[in-house]
């Protein structure tokens, strides 16, 4: 489970941030602020980042179970580790999103 959170969650949660952050554009164009864009990309980062910490705490216990790879492939572990690490990138792939996504509300305004 701590995987699966990274490798499909976080990039959903991207698309979500997106989409959320398009239809908060009217309401915060009328406060004249930003706080509605910025508290969604914010609780979007964070859990992005919990998410790629959880993959990445998946992916370092796998590589202390089996620090050195055997000729056996299909060893349930090491596959776990492979998906865990794939995960991992999945998910700081998706920091990076959010933080992308983020960039321009901070320096345009929200009209």
């Amino acid at each position: 489970m701590k995987t699966w959170l990274a490798l499909l969650g976080a990039p959903s949660i991207v698309l979500t941030c997106l989409g959320v952050n398009y239809a908060l554009v009217a309401p915060a164009c009328r406060l004249s602020s930003h706080a509605l864009l910025d508290g969604m990309s914010c609780a979007s980062l964070v859990v992005c980042v919990l998410a790629t910490l959880l993959a990445w705490q998946r992916w370092r216990d796998a590589q202390r179970a089996h620090p050195i790879p055997t000729g056996d492939a299909s060893s349930l572990s090491v596959r776990s580790g492979f998906v865990a690490a794939v995960a991992t990138g999945v998910g700081a792939l998706s920091v990076l999103a959010v933080i992308a996504i983020s960039i321009p509300q901070w320096i345009l305004p929200a009209c």
